[in-house]
């Protein structure tokens, strides 16, 4: 699969996490607002999660687009699909305008999909033609997920601390682009979840 398809879908996996906060931010504050206030708030989640099922809608296009993508990629296509679907239902749920356990519900079963695809997850290896597993050819110094954006900490500072695997080998190795931006990924969602 193409970096740049895999690279789409962390940013639309990073964009869900966010909207997820921001849903749980705009519950927590519900009792501190005006009603119309909340319903302004949750209308524009609402949007935001219509602008990342359009994302995804097209991630699945440029998929099938790939030469054999239905054949080679139909796992990948169904699970897109199903995002799709439960997508629709988020729309809808914070349109109502629901910010509550149902809301945040959707939007973590969301993030669950977007992390089962070991071909889409770039921690799940796959690649094809003559080097298998083999990584992209770009210059970039920069790690890729750190390209996503701001998220919610504003104030966040990135930094390249250099860091090496001491020991062990657990598979294909992968493009430093792709190592460091993964390791700060998951080390933000470990901070994040405890």
């Amino acid at each position: 699969m193409p970096p740049s398809i895999i690279l789409e879908v962390l940013q639309v996996l990073e964009a869900e996490i966010n909207l997820r906060e921001e849903t749980r931010v705009s519950e927590q504050a519900k009792t501190a607002v005006e009603a119309d206030e909340h319903k302004q708030q949750a209308t524009q989640l609402s949007e935001t999660q219509e602008e990342l099922r359009v994302r995804i809608d097209k991630v699945t296009q440029r998929i099938r687009e790939l030469p054999d993508g239905e054949a080679h990629f139909g796992k990948e296509i169904r699970l897109l699909e199903t995002v799709h679907a439960v997508m629709v239902d988020a729309v809808e749920i914070l349109g109502r305008p629901e910010t509550g356990s149902v809301a945040i519900a959707a939007e973590t079963e969301i993030i669950e999909l977007l992390l089962q695809s070991k071909r889409i997850n770039p921690g799940g290896g796959g690649g094809g033609g003559s080097n298998p597993d083999g990584g992209g050819g770009g210059d970039t110094t920069d790690a890729a997920l750190a390209l996503l954006g701001k998220g919610i900490n504003e104030k966040e500072v990135r930094e390249d601390h250099g860091i090496n695997q001491a020991v062990g080998d657990s598979g294909p190795i992968l493009p430093e682009e792709f190592r460091s931006g993964l390791d700060e990924y998951f080390n933000q969602l470990e901070r994040a979840g405890g």
